[in-house]
């Protein structure tokens, strides 16, 4: 290539003197499909190293893609309003634009020659790929970060379900203890009424032995009033015996009365007797059944007093329960509103994450990167 280019610099080019001295990175070529190099400037050939790229002289061949520079050739010649086309040139690690014109005779209007004029981009291509990795390397620490995000909401949202699920569990159970304590507390109210009316009872209960031991010492004063009288008349019949026994056989008649009063006497003394040990069992018998009364009494009053404050107790327990009730209620209402707000932050994030993944792509396609 190197050698059809020396004898091409020696053919006739308007200005070639100037061009010869001039570092300049232009080539001219034939404007046909052929598109023959006619000239190259020794500073280009140099700059270029177009001595070592094969081929017979014909433009396209200089690309690493000819065909597509054949066809941008075409295309800069049979449309009118193409000003110029350009074409990508890469030598040991330098990169170049081409930018190829069509120059036409203004008078004639007819095709001159192709002028190809190279531009150095190396520079502006470094940049441009440490731009490309540094988006990417931002690109997939976004991405990353994003994805460790999503997965931490996700995450969060599944424990906010799990939450508001044992929420409603510990609500249903709390509902049951609440009405389990309100059965409670009724029966304890209920059982403390039957106490207070056994009591009541027992009470008058007791009043009625009181009078009952009362009345058995009035009957002790009749039992001794009818000793007393029993022995009176046993008396007044000894002293009749024993005048109708100075009486004779008169009095004998007489003495025969007089024993058996002092018969009926003694009998009369005895039933007193009798009724008085009665008595006395019956008092043993009240004064036992008072206290035995009495003792329950008591133990019902300190079993109206503990039904009392164990109903006050479970009243207690479901003022402390309804509360609770209304605290799961709040953090029920407060876990589903933090699910639905992870579910729309991870929908969020997965926009963020699809927009970073799209300025990826975006940005490969700017600096021309291929997979």
């Amino acid at each position: 290539m190197g050698r059809a280019f020396a004898g091409l610099r020696r053919s006739s080019v308007p200005e070639r003197e100037v061009l010869d001295h001039l570092e300049v990175l232009v080539a001219l070529a034939t404007p046909d499909s052929d598109a023959h190099i006619t000239y190259v400037t020794p500073y280009a050939e140099r700059q270029l190293r177009l001595s070592s790229v094969g081929g017979a002289g014909e433009l396209h061949q200089l690309f690493q893609h000819p065909d597509r520079a054949r066809r941008e050739l075409q295309r800069l010649r049979t449309t009118q309003t193409l000003d110029h086309v350009e074409l990508d040139y890469n030598v040991e690690g330098r990169a170049f634009v081409a930018r190829i014109h069509l120059v036409r005779n203004a008078e004639s209007r007819s095709d001159e020659y192709f002028l190809v004029q190279w531009r150095e981009v190396t520079t502006r291509t470094r940049d441009d790929q440490r731009r490309r990795e540094s988006d990417q390397h931002r690109s997939s620490v976004v991405t990353e970060a994003v994805s460790q995000i999503a997965a931490a909401v996700e995450e969060l949202s599944v424990t906010a379900g799990e939450v508001a699920a044992n929420t409603r569990v510990v609500k249903e159970a709390a509902d049951s203890v609440n009405g389990r304590a309100a059965e409670s507390r009724d029966v304890f109210f209920a059982a403390k009424g039957t106490i207070d009316e056994i009591s009541r009872r027992m009470t008058e209960t007791s009043v009625t032995l009181a009078r009952l031991s009362e009345k058995t010492k009035l009957i002790d004063a009749m039992v001794s009033t009818i000793q007393s009288i029993a022995d009176q008349t046993n008396l007044l019949a000894l002293n009749a015996a024993i005048e109708a026994a100075r009486a004779g056989a008169a009095g004998r008649g007489f003495g025969v009365v007089a024993d058996e009063v002092r018969q009926l006497a003694s009998r009369a003394r005895g039933a007193a007797s009798e009724i008085t040990n009665r008595v006395a069992e019956v008092r043993s018998g009240t004064i036992e059944v008072g206290e035995g009364f009495e003792e329950s009494f008591q133990e019902a009053l300190r079993g109206a007093t503990n039904a009392e404050a164990a109903a006050i107790a479970l009243e207690d327990i479901l003022t402390a329960n309804r509360q609770v009730r209304e605290m799961l209620l709040r953090i029920n209402s407060a876990t589903e509103q933090q699910e639905e707000a992870t579910m729309e932050i991870s929908n969020r994030l997965s926009g963020i994450l699809a927009a970073t993944e799209d300025a990826g792509e975006g940005s490969k396609r700017r600096f021309g990167v291929r997979e």
